[in-house]
Order: structure tokens, then sequence, then C-alpha cells
């Protein structure tokens, strides 16, 4: 096999394990280091370990747990459409939640998420009992209300995405391809070598039989993610989640984000804490991972 420059090795894992969703798939935990309980996970279409620059970071001085949701990652590969995938993903939060505290034990645990993950976390903390002492959410793609002015740049956003997803290379024969399309892509401007090299190892995955790579998370599972569907109510049922709940937003400097006036908005109505990343897109933990860690971490101290 060829691979892209390797990132930074990873320590050793202190524990991995898989876990069993309801209909057969499997979602990947790994687990870091010792302290008190962070657990963080990736959006839609990419992986927990693309993101290493920054949850490496709390390695150190937290028991850090980290999984890939389904079809995602090292987790179990995508076998046919999900019909409700965004009611299905909080039920395998919830199914993870639940495996991580088998496996672990009970904690007071922290949270650290990217977007789709994010907006998962928030989702199910308004439905089921949770862990959380309090979350981060960076960019959680929360639809806002259709009478919002923020409504319609979403929207237009997110279908933008579920075409461009729909429309991705599948294969490839080697990942430095990847990585040097990664490279050339302006949405990834701002990452380092070697978190491009991680995003590109961490979102394929061989297939033996094909004697090639392919995408670990489906372009069709990704773009049917993107739709955001089934999720009436959504923005008031997380609005009335009544958790400490710091929402950020990366700030290009060049270009608008959608997200910055979408999260502002967010966090008014749900009297979350809000604040932004300057010179940082969506993939603002890729971008400048020591800034996200310490906003975390103020995050922490001040619960405690």
């Amino acid at each position: 096999m060829d691979y892209a420059p390797s990132a930074p090795a990873l320590a050793a894992e202190t524990h991995a394990f898989q876990i069993l969703l309801e209909d057969g798939a499997t979602a990947s935990i790994r687990v870091y280091g010792k302290g008190p309980r962070i657990i963080c996970s990736h959006g839609n279409g990419l992986a927990i370990d693309a993101f290493q620059s920054f949850w490496r970071l709390f390695t150190d001085d937290y028991q850090t747990v980290v999984f890939d949701f389904r079809h995602h990652g090292r987790s179990s590969p995508y076998r046919q459409p999900i019909p409700h995938v965004w009611p299905q993903l909080v039920r395998d939060y919830e199914a993870i939640m639940r495996g991580i505290t088998r496996e672990l034990g009970a904690a007071p645990s922290l949270g650290a998420f990217h977007s789709m993950s994010a907006l998962t976390t928030l989702l199910h903390a308004a439905e089921y009992e949770t862990p959380w002492i309090g979350i981060v959410g960076f960019e959680p793609p929360a639809t806002p209300p259709a009478r919002y002015p923020e409504f319609q740049s979403f929207r237009t956003e997110n279908d933008r995405l579920a075409g461009r997803a729909a429309r991705r290379r599948t294969t490839f024969p080697n990942v430095q391809e990847l990585f040097e399309s990664y490279r050339r892509s302006s949405a990834f401007a701002g990452v380092d070598d070697a978190g491009l090299q991680a995003l590109a190892a961490s979102t394929l995955r061989w297939n033996d039989d094909r004697q090639l790579y392919e995408l670990a998370c489906a372009r069709e599972f990704e773009a049917s993610i993107f739709t955001m569907q089934d999720l009436p109510g959504a923005w008031e049922r997380m609005c009335s989640v009544r958790l400490p709940v710091q929402l950020v937003a990366g700030e290009p400097k060049t270009r608008t984000s959608p997200f910055v006036d979408m999260e502002r908005a967010f966090a008014r109505d749900g009297g979350f804490a809000f604040t932004t990343v300057p010179d940082a897109s969506h993939f603002m933990q890729m971008e400048k991972p020591a800034e996200c860690a310490a906003i975390v971490r103020a995050f922490h101290a001040g619960l405690t």
C-alpha cells in the first residue's frame, strides 16, 4: 500500500472497542490517557483521527475518549440507505454513550464535538439522560427556524454541500492522491500538511477485493446527512437543553461564513455561551488546534 507522509504518531491506545448498533453496524471507540473524561467526535464525511492535532492535546491529563460515527473512519462501512438518517444517528449516539459507560464505567464527562457530532450531541441531550458536565460544540449545523434571516443562507450552504458530497470521487489508488486533492482545495487552505495527511489517511479505507482505497464514508451517506431531513422542531428542542454549552464558530478573514450568524442566533435562543476563532473556518480544530483546545480548557475550568 502507498500512504501519504504520516502525521505524527499517536501514543498507544489504553483501550479500544467496537459498539454494536441496532442494525448490526458498529462504532469504533478509542481511549487515551488518564484523568477527567473528555469525549470527542467528528463532522460529516470525516473521521475522528482527522482531528488528532486537536484532541491529542488532552491526552496527557484527561481520559480522552474518541469515536467514529457509523460508516465513518474506523467504524463499519456503509451497506444500504437509511430512511431517516438523523433519528438513526441520535439512537446510535445513545448506544455509544451506553457502550462507553459499560466499558469504562460511569463518569462525569466533558464533550468537545465538531459539526455533525456537536449537533447529534445536542439533539441527544434534549431527549436522553447524559453524562455531561458541559458541551463544547464547534459549529453544530442547527437549521434555524424558517422565519429567521439566517435560514436561507444556511439552507443554501447545506444544499451546496449535499450536492458536492454526492459528486465526490469514491476510489483512489493510494492515500497520496487524496492528500494532494485536499492540498489543492480552498476549503482546507488553513490546514497544514500534517493535518491534511491525517485527514486523507483517516477518511479512506482499503478494499482488499478491489485492491484500492474507498471513501470510508460513502458519498451517498454523507449527502443524506447534509440534507438535514427529519429534524422538525430541532432548534427549539436543543434550545431547551439545560446544560452548560459553549458554541464556537470559525471567523474567516477573507470571506463570510453562514455559520457565524447562525451560531450567534442559536446561542442567543438557547442561552448558550458563544465565541469565535479568528482567521479560521469550519475546520478550525484542524487549523488552530491549540486555540480550540484552550477554549475547551477554559470552559472546563469555568465549570469547576
